[in-house]
């Protein structure tokens, strides 16, 4: 159903979301190494990473996974995990109230957003006095300076503020801020997201201070000067505003100044390498629905409990998992309304001939005594079987069938 749709592709978005900045935060030292572009650059992999599932997938008999596991001598349906989906009767309600508990919570993270964006640009084309210049729109963005600007800093820092806005402009920032908002708003109940977008802003940061000293070196004295004169200006963020001072530590900036670092061609090379190769890896672990052969399918068995005179107790439907018919393990349940406490043992078995067969049997809950001999039905053999508990438990019986899927 379509909530049940919804739920699960944003469950997926949010566990690749979570990988590729866990991935990220584990390579932040290897990346530093290169420079504040190239850590800033990586950040790429959070869309590329969230946009595999829309990507054109081979064959079901070609999918790269599988073909993969099946070359070191592993079976795919084996090996790898199965995302369970719910069956469409089953929890309509509470899944209409999780998506909907997920979609306002996202509403409520945008239009906090929209009010912060707002409150920057209703101050017209140019801020108020204490507040940090800022490069603000997305198709025609504008720096928009404070009244106090020509007063705080001079001409040379001034020069090097809107230079660091001009990288900003080339590099549309403001488009990548705003898809950084609309993905914290999605995924509102998630910290990595919430870590991930200050993490990225101060990347940002700190990559356009090093553009901005690439060009002009000698400069370096002056940009400090210019970012302590900056520290404390009102710097509240927006969506679509990339602001000179910010609240991102000024300690990790001066000494970012101190030690630049600049990518090199090689480390732009590994890092568009390494990016590739983790998105086809999470793209080939996305293997679409293969069907499965017959042995890894799972299995629906009815079982209906009657008392002694026939009347039906209990009906559940239950759906087995393949493996319950090679591990052996038994499934248990207590059928209602027995004068003697008693529960139902199934087995599950495969024949020579690849068919499942299930066995029942009836035993005593407390002593854990059999009470009936066991009873075996086969795939494809008879339409059910039966097995009952002795009449001393003023029991009943249990019919059991295989329903055709």
């Amino acid at each position: 159903m379509a909530e049940g749709a919804w739920l699960s592709w944003l469950g997926q978005q949010a566990l690749l979301l979570s990988a590729a900045v866990l991935l990220l935060a584990l390579a932040r030292p290897l990346l530093k190494r290169q420079g504040a572009g190239l850590v800033y650059a990586a950040w790429l992999l959070v869309p590329a990473l969230l946009l595999t599932p829309l990507l054109p997938r081979p064959a079901p008999q070609q999918e790269p996974l599988p073909l993969v596991l099946g070359a070191a001598g592993l079976d795919a349906h084996a090996t790898l995990p199965t995302w369970s989906r719910p069956a469409p009767d089953q929890g309509s309600l509470w899944l209409m109230f999780w998506l909907m508990l997920w979609l306002a919570g996202a509403a409520l993270s945008l239009a906090l957003q929209l009010r912060h964006q707002w409150r920057l640009q209703r101050h017209g084309s140019r801020l108020p006095a204490g507040h940090s210049p800022a490069l603000i729109g997305l198709l025609r963005p504008r720096v928009q300076l404070p009244l106090d600007f020509e007063a705080r800093f001079g001409a040379t820092e001034r020069a090097l503020i809107l230079a660091h806005e001009d990288v900003h402009r080339s590099r549309h920032d403001n488009l990548w801020n705003l898809l950084a908002g609309l993905l914290v708003a999605l995924h509102w109940w998630n910290p990595l997201a919430h870590w991930a977008w200050r993490r990225m802003q101060t990347d940002q940061e700190l990559s356009c201070d090093a553009a901005v000293l690439a060009s002009r070196p000698g400069d370096r004295p002056v940009y400090a000067r210019a970012l302590l004169l900056a520290h404390g200006l009102d710097a509240r963020a927006a969506p679509l505003a990339s602001r000179w001072s910010s609240h991102h530590p000024l300690i990790e900036r001066i000494a970012m100044l101190n030690r630049p670092r600049s990518a090199t061609s090689r480390g732009r090379n590994v890092l568009a390498a390494s990016l590739l190769a983790l998105t086809g890896l999470v793209y080939a672990a996305q293997a679409a629905d293969v069907p499965a052969p017959r042995e890894y399918q799972a299995v629906t068995v009815d079982l209906q409990w009657q008392d002694a005179a026939g009347r039906t107790q209990g009906h559940w439907p239950v759906t087995l998992p393949w493996h319950f018919f090679v591990t052996n393990q038994p499934f248990v349940f207590s059928p209602p309304s027995t004068a003697q406490p008693l529960e139902v043992v199934l087995r599950g078995s495969q024949l020579p001939d690849g068919r499942r067969q299930l066995t029942a049997a009836v035993r005593d809950r407390k002593t854990q005594d059999t009470l009936s001999a066991e009873q075996a039905l086969a795939e494809g053999a008879a339409a059910s079987a039966e097995v009952a508990a002795p009449a001393q438990a003023g029991s009943g019986r249990l019919v059991f069938k295989f329903l055709q899927p």
